[in-house]
């Protein structure tokens, strides 16, 4: 009778530690550029994007306070620039417009960093498939890849995890101003989606989707803890964007070790019904 498999325990410092050595490989540092580049590409333009407008709208408050009837393309502004003049002279001051610049970098720069991460977390699901392939072939030849979820239900969860996300980053804006309470609100609503979708790319690839909802169960705080380090490690500046390729090499490791444990584990039980039908006087 074929014995269960020896199941190893969970240890997060050799897990990490493997997947740095593969991600200072050329194929896997090659690789990591292009979720870099395509991210930083999209990211600098939507902050010129917004970062223009918002200056615009500057410009026209200033101009609506110097002289209202004379604003140009201001609209609502004039009319507020007449009734509250006093108001107005102060938005439209150097001094005001100074702080609202510097407070308009500092914030936006912060939520910048975030959504560029969210950023190359969706880019760098297009490159998944190749590296959790890579991660197989390096170190798990012997752990199949069933990879049996359907399409429709993919785009189906990343519909409703965004929805989540907008709901819980609605719900938490109220109280990013408020001391330290504001940063676990900001990150919050970020770190959901940034796990949701890392996870869920990654374990897509590997289980069907009976053995992804049994190891979710399984290992929820374990996931849950790396995620949680590696979406620490996508604040660091750079790293949000450079280290996506890592992230996903983690989580490849983490979930073939999942599969071994969850696989290894429905062995060990089937063992144990053939041994306890094999002994004389035992009824099952």
């Amino acid at each position: 009778m074929k014995p269960a498999p020896e199941i190893d325990r969970p240890n997060e410092s050799a897990l990490f530690a493997k997947a740095l050595s593969d991600f200072f490989t050329t194929k896997f540092l090659v690789l990591s550029t292009a979720p870099f580049v395509i991210t930083m590409i999209l990211a600098f333009f939507l902050l010129f994007q917004v970062s223009g407008e918002f200056f615009d709208m500057l410009a026209a408050a200033a101009q609506a306070a110097q002289n209202p009837d004379a604003a140009q393309g201001a609209g609502e502004l004039a009319q507020f620039a007449k009734e509250y003049p006093i108001v107005s002279a102060i938005l439209g001051s150097f001094v005001f417009k100074a702080v609202a610049g510097t407070l308009f970098y500092i914030v936006g720069g912060g939520v910048a960093v975030l959504v560029s991460v969210i950023l190359a977390v969706v880019i760098v699901g297009f490159f998944t498939p190749m590296i959790v392939s890579e991660v197989q072939k390096r170190h798990y030849p012997d752990i199949e890849r069933k990879a049996t979820v359907p399409l429709w239900d993919y785009i189906l969860f990343v519909l409703g995890q965004f929805l989540l996300f907008l709901l819980f980053l609605v719900v938490s804006l109220p109280f990013w101003f408020v001391p330290i309470l504001g940063i676990v609100a900001m990150n919050f609503p970020f770190y959901f989606l940034f796990h949701k979708l890392l996870t869920r790319d990654v374990a897509g690839e590997i289980f069907d989707k009976e053995e992804m909802k049994e190891v979710f169960r399984r290992a929820k705080w374990r996931i849950a803890t790396t995620t949680l380090i590696l979406y620490l490690l996508s604040l660091i500046p750079g790293v949000g964007i450079l280290g996506q390729v890592f992230f996903v090499i983690v989580l490849s490791h983490q979930f073939f070790q999942e599969a071994a444990r969850l696989r290894g584990a429905k062995i060990a039980e089937t063992v144990e019904a053939e041994v306890v039908e094999d002994r004389p006087g035992i009824s099952r």
